[in-house]
């Protein structure tokens, strides 16, 4: 799981990857799918040109704190997505 730090005010999170490297990603949507919650990820708008979408699930942990976790699952990733594009589809022009 990544490090994540949250700006309010521009809906901006900061991801920390393994190797130190920060990435910045902004709050696109969130929505829920099958009794999940999820967030669709995109880079900020001043950085993106054919960007692609991260789509992460929402959890709380036992501390009641949430995390943005990686889905693994081929079959649950592709169904929030779809659920994602159809959400946003009159903002969005998607490639198939």
């Amino acid at each position: 799981m990544e490090e994540m730090n949250k700006n309010q005010e521009n809906k901006i999170l900061t991801f920390t990857d393994e190797d130190g490297n920060e990435v910045r990603y902004e709050i696109a949507d969130s929505f829920e799918y099958n009794n999940q919650v999820y967030v669709a990820l995109l880079p900020p708008e001043e950085e993106e040109f054919d960007a692609d979408v991260l789509i992460m699930r929402i959890e709380t942990e036992d501390s009641g704190e949430d995390v943005l976790v990686y889905i693994q699952d081929d079959e649950e990733l592709d169904g929030a997505f779809e659920m994602f594009k159809e959400r946003v589809s009159d903002e969005y022009d998607f490639l198939d």
